[in-house]
């Protein structure tokens, strides 16, 4: 019992900070622009495949491939943001077609290109092995991701209050006619929100899939899981897409470890905890006009 709640607390740190990368971005984007991108999930997966592509062209150098998958995914992230989302913007439910639309396009483009079978990108693991922590075995690249995630959410946290840019986007997310009205582009805020979406959710993949697999329904997954975590924390705030990832992940980890048949449940978790927030608590636990 003490060997599985270690395991319960160290796979919901993990996942946790996987979650809290993902969302982070899929709620910053909903408090700028009430923007729902149900395609999120895939610039995670699409992430994973990129630089399962682009390895062997570089010669399996880890640094430079994952440069190149972060600059990828962030352009992919900003030529969707313009091509689909912006002529889109002022329909809420139009941007939710469309995006759930690309969802399936990116799920079927990648079947096409690369095959419905698993692969592997064990080859950007940046600490190999493991270690023994408290009696169980801890991943060294998981623990790498955990620190790494605090990290960049921490800098994130700053970025927001403290630079300009950061200024402009909590304006943004405040009270868009005003923001304009004092001289800023509401939609390069826009467009900058959904390449810092789609960076921090390809940051997320090259961490954590390198000890998993890769395979082209991730995405809708990451998605649900994402979804669940800012309707508990609330739409548009980061403290709690913070909080409610780690909510999901331990709850996800629970599941698995502790419930009949777990694993299999782990997956109707965020379904129920989703349905749960929206009738108990429809602003979620921390949900406001702002973004901070």
């Amino acid at each position: 019992m003490y060997e599985q709640i270690l395991s319960m607390i160290y796979g919901g740190i993990v996942y946790g900070s996987v979650l809290s990368l993902i969302s982070i971005g899929f709620s910053l984007l909903y408090g700028v622009g009430k923007i729902l991108n149900l395609a999120h999930g895939f610039f995670y997966v699409l992430t994973g495949y990129l630089a399962f592509w682009i390895l062997p062209i570089f010669n399996y150098d880890i640094w430079l491939t994952i440069s190149v998958s972060l600059i990828m995914i962030t352009l992919i992230a900003g030529v969707v943001y313009l091509a689909l989302i912006k002529p889109l913007q002022h329909s809420e439910l139009n941007v939710v077609l469309i995006t759930f639309a690309l969802a399936f396009f990116m799920e079927q483009f990648i079947r096409a290109v690369w095959g419905s079978e698993y692969h592997t990108i064990y080859q950007l693991i940046i600490f190999q092995g493991t270690s023994e922590f408290m009696g169980i075995s801890v991943i060294n690249q998981s623990v790498f991701l955990v620190i790494v995630s605090l990290v960049l959410v921490a800098a994130f946290t700053l970025f927001i209050n403290k630079s300009k840019l950061g200024r402009s986007i909590r304006a943004v997310s405040q009270d868009r006619e005003a923001a304009q009205l004092m001289g800023i582009n509401a939609n390069r805020i826009l467009l900058y929100t959904v390449m810092i979406s789609g960076f921090l959710a390809g940051v997320a993949a090259l961490l954590y899939l390198p000890n998993y697999t890769l395979d082209p329904v991730q995405g809708w997954t990451r998605l649900t899981d994402a979804f669940a975590v800012v309707i508990l924390g609330g739409m548009g705030s980061l403290f709690g897409s913070f909080a409610g990832a780690y909510v999901i992940a331990f709850a996800n980890n629970f599941t698995s470890i502790f419930i009949p048949n777990g694993p299999s449940w782990s997956h109707v978790v965020p379904i129920i905890l989703i349905l749960i927030t929206l009738i108990a608590r429809p602003r979620g636990l921390f949900g406001k006009k702002e973004i901070m």
